[in-house]
């Protein structure tokens, strides 16, 4: 019998349809940044970032946030419900891979034509038949299709997991954004009190020399001016707060009642540390790759699971039954009816329609592999970006440093004339003025500087506490 089996076999492979050639692109393996970042002076291999980096600002508020919404915000438990709806498509798939049992039965009355192939007494009567059994199927897999589709969607499975850890890293990137900027705005508004404080010193002075003849209202007048932009400045400044507070309820889940409890921040001092070499294998375990590289790996089952179409396959049948007009013979010797079946499909014409299914999988499968490749090139040019404005930016502050170092000076100056009896308190004040504008200046290139801490995390995908990451 098996050499039968095998006699047949044998032309059924010969006659069976060659698979035509497909050409399928390349991904990205190594692109070297070295270059571009070898001289930044922020690197540091002293101390890895943690994975929960965000604790380190030091603000329990901030954490509560960001726990609650890595876990429990309406975003992140969508995806994971997507993730285990994946995990039923593998456990669906799967369940085709071992042989298929049904059971089944029925009972059914029926009268006989008296013209039809049935004679009498059968022919003209009414019968009611009673019939039940089991049937066994199953359909080989020679050629691996059924395995390239369980790993097909298993690689689904694993880029929707991946999807959820890079949803996360987005949530907790731009939430600590927004929560730092408004760190910074509540800067911004002390600041601006002091600047009121100033210009309301300068008034008392404006108003007791024009009681005493000694100016016109012009200076009186100037000075209401700068207090009107200093109070629009802080009102400004509130509302823009309350714009990033509904930002991070929004992205975090969070009911308006929540966020009226929320106080403002208390950020302490932190800068991301940075591994001494920044190369690809430490960028591609960014979750947004991840998810690339798995959906480029269950393009490519696709494709083996389109070549197996190509190939012909053998099924297996069974059936084990009891069919009876007598119900009291129903379950007996005579009714039983077993049989046994073996089927052959054998791909010949098809009028292209496997051919244009395999083309269509490789397109797809290339498309994947572009968009990976896009996500590395991306990566990598964040990486590189982040650190050459990260640079710049302290260059920035260098010369900011200096500005303000100058001012300072010119405050003492002002201070000492006025403590001599050289001039009034005015220039002493206005010089502090100035020194307290470009302080509120400072206050937005730190608040730039965290912003790009912030992105350049992102852009290496969050925490690398682990070395020997690979991709």
């Amino acid at each position: 019998m098996n050499l039968k089996l095998i006699l047949l076999l044998l032309p059924l492979v010969f006659m069976s349809a060659c698979v035509p050639k497909v050409t399928l692109e390349k991904q990205i393996q190594k692109l070297d940044i070295n270059e571009s970042i070898e001289n930044n002076n922020t690197i540091s291999d002293d101390v890895l970032l943690k994975v929960e980096w965000w604790r380190d600002y030091g603000d329990a508020q901030l954490d509560e946030i960001i726990d609650f919404t890595r876990h429990s915000s309406p975003t992140i438990q969508s995806i994971q419900a997507k993730y285990a709806q994946a995990n039923s498509i593998i456990a669906s798939t799967q369940a085709r891979n071992v042989p298929s049992l049904f059971a089944g039965g029925g009972i059914s009355s029926e009268r006989f034509s008296e013209n039809h192939i049935f004679p009498p007494p059968l022919g003209g009567s009414t019968q009611t038949l009673y019939q039940t059994g089991l049937s066994l199927n199953y359909d080989f897999d020679f050629w691996n299709a059924r395995a390239s589709r369980i790993l097909s969607a298993k690689y689904s499975a694993m880029a929707q997991k991946a999807t959820i850890d890079e949803m996360k890293l987005f949530l907790s990137t731009a939430i600590c954004e927004i929560y730092l900027s408004w760190h910074f705005d509540e800067e911004r508004i002390e600041i601006l009190h002091e600047l009121k404080e100033l210009l309301t010193q300068e008034r008392y002075i404006s108003l007791a020399n024009l009681r005493n003849g000694l100016s016109d209202a012009r200076a009186l007048n100037s000075n209401s001016s700068e207090m009107a932009k200093v109070d629009q400045a802080i009102e400004a400044m509130k509302r823009s707060i309350e714009g990033k507070k509904e930002s991070i309820a929004i992205l975090g889940g969070f009911m308006p009642s929540l966020v009226q409890k929320w106080t403002a921040p208390s950020i302490q001092n932190f800068k991301a540390p940075l591994p001494k070499e920044i190369l690809l294998n430490l960028i591609a375990h960014r979750s947004d790759i991840t998810v690339q590289k798995y959906i480029v790996l269950s393009k490519e089952q696709n494709i083996e699971n389109a070549k197996a179409q190509f190939y012909p396959n053998i099924s297996l049948s069974g059936v084990l039954g009891f069919i009876s007009f007598d119900l009291d013979k129903f379950l007996g010797r005579s009714s039983f009816v077993p049989s046994t079946g073996v089927a052959f499909s054998l791909p010949l014409f098809d009028g292209g329609e496997r051919k244009a299914n395999l083309s269509e999988r490789s397109s797809d499968y290339n498309s994947s592999v572009h968009d990976y490749n896009g996500v590395v090139i991306k990566a990598a040019n964040e990486v590189v970006a982040t650190l050459n404005q990260s640079r710049i930016l302290d260059s920035e502050l260098l010369l900011h440093e200096e500005e303000m170092h100058a001012q300072h000076l010119n405050v003492e100056i002002a201070q000492k004339r006025f403590v001599a009896g050289v001039t009034n308190k005015v220039p002493y004040l206005q010089a502090k003025r100035e020194l307290t504008q470009t302080h509120l200046n400072s206050i937005t290139l730190h608040d730039a500087k965290a912003i790009l801490e912030i992105r350049l995390i992102k852009a290496l995908g969050g925490g690398y506490e682990d070395n020997n990451v690979t991709h």
